[in-house]
């Protein structure tokens, strides 16, 4: 099996004016099977009230797609999504350790059914605030997938210290240290893991200005 996944933080599409079909076309640019979105809103103010995900998801065509919650902002709802070639059999939302007086996060997890076999899809934002608070943000998310025999992980995982990973045994990394997907800071603060089952066998990103973060991609196979 091959899969081509995307992590893309689209800061809910301030850079292309809200037009979803712009990412829409990215992500078809790439050929992508399965993408992490982070920073989306849904029908916040910021957006005109409108449900983005959904527009984008018409726009690439796409039946699949499921919006994890992180926060009500702006009359709305603001967090992560999943967008999926495959049937998405299940998904749930789970909250992620966090101050309460900081802003909320999460994790989507959704079963896939990619061909008949079954790929545990989770994608998250983590906290920005400082690594002790991401701290165990981290180690719930290495118990999650440890969980699962087979599993992929996207994030904006708001870090370039890779030892953050290092409780995700025997893990395969998308962009260890290779690339600056936070063009602002020169950081590489978004990756993709998979589990040892899943050999990654090209890694890429897509720079176009389209959000201040740079869309990841990585081909994995098994």
């Amino acid at each position: 099996m091959k899969l081509r996944v995307v992590s893309y933080n689209i800061r809910n599409g301030h850079d292309v004016r809200h037009d979803m079909s712009l990412l829409a076309a990215d992500i078809l640019s790439m050929g992508a099977d399965i993408v992490g979105l982070q920073e989306v809103d849904v029908r916040t103010s910021r957006v005109g009230g409108r449900d983005t995900l959904d527009e984008l998801a018409r726009a690439l065509g796409w039946e699949h797609c499921a919006f994890c919650r992180a926060i009500d902002f702006a009359g709305g709802q603001y967090g992560t999504a999943i967008l999926s070639r495959y049937p998405i059999n299940a998904f749930e939302i789970i909250p992620l350790p966090t101050p309460a007086s900081a802003e909320g996060r999460s994790v989507g997890h959704a079963v896939l059914d990619a061909d008949g076999e079954r790929v545990d899809f989770f994608n998250t934002h983590l906290s920005v605030e400082s690594g002790a608070m991401r701290a165990p943000q981290f180690e719930l998310l290495a118990d999650l997938t440890a969980q699962s025999p087979s599993w992929i992980l996207t994030g904006d995982f708001n870090t370039a210290d890779l030892s953050c990973f290092d409780g995700f045994e025997g893990a395969s990394l998308a962009n260890p240290g290779k690339y600056a997907t936070f063009p602002a800071s020169g950081e590489g603060i978004d990756n993709i893991l998979c589990s040892p089952d899943w050999h990654i066998a090209d890694t890429g990103t897509l720079q176009n200005h389209h959000s201040d973060h740079l869309l990841l991609w990585a081909d994995i196979e098994k």
